[in-house]
């Protein structure tokens, strides 16, 4: 019989060690949190401070669907949540339809004009052969004469 082999637990298992770990990844989580949470807030601020009080910019308009160019003026509203948060925004009349069409400055990946506007579409085609990467469908068919 051997009496040199002692058999222990593993530590991380015990229950308290196990509370010490769970508490500690949860203060390490929240730490993270708050850091990107400053983080986007300084970022929000300073794309606030370098938009244009009034400048040219394209915009689509919901009613008459349409794109157009207009000179627009910068707007800046305070949330009712947070009123340490803002949100500003662009806006301009739409010259056939008179109705008031808006351009996201602080959240540009929630503003519409994106995903609608015919003339980013139009952009995103003429650019579409230059990003198509080797392992895609059309790539031999557009860069087939360049491997000769």
């Amino acid at each position: 019989m051997r009496y040199d082999h002692i058999p222990r637990p593993e530590i991380e298992h015990h229950y308290h060690i196990q509370e010490l770990i769970e508490a500690q990844e949860k203060r390490s989580a929240d730490r993270t949190y708050h850091r990107e949470r400053v983080k986007a807030a300084d970022e929000r601020l300073t794309v606030l401070q370098d938009s244009k009080a009034v400048c040219v910019t394209d915009f689509w308009c919901d009613h008459c669907r349409k794109d157009f160019k207009s000179l627009s003026i910068r707007e800046i509203q305070s949330d009712w949540y947070s009123t340490t948060e803002y949100h500003a925004f662009y806006r301009s009349k739409c010259r056939a339809c008179h109705a008031w069409c808006i351009r996201l400055i602080t959240d540009k990946h929630r503003d519409s004009f994106w995903f609608r506007s015919k003339f980013v579409a139009l952009d995103r085609g003429k650019a579409f052969t230059d990003t198509i990467q080797p392992w895609q469908t059309g790539f031999n068919l557009y860069y087939s004469h360049k491997n000769k």
